[in-house]
């Protein structure tokens, strides 16, 4: 059994590991959703990615390239019904 330092320093590793693999599932997400972002509005997102200093700024990210999506779709569906 490893010491009480040894124990803590492992455990907090593995917090960190924990951690960083989700702030990395994240970006993965937001790389996929990217791609489905209209190139004139893609910059702006790739820069807000880079700037995220946590998970929560990522889940932040992640909502607005939602509503992002969101209102692309709605704007191709009004314009099928204008044609």
């Amino acid at each position: 059994m490893p010491s009480e330092k040894i124990q803590e320093l492992i455990n907090e590793l593995d917090a960190l590991m924990s951690k960083e693999s989700r702030f990395i599932e994240l970006v993965a997400t937001v790389e996929y959703l990217l791609n489905l972002i209209e190139p004139s509005k893609r910059e702006k997102f790739k820069q807000a990615l880079n700037e995220a200093d946590s998970v929560e700024d990522v889940y932040e990210l992640i909502k607005a390239m939602k509503l992002q999506i969101g209102m692309q779709g709605a704007k191709k569906y009004l314009l099928k019904f204008e044609e």
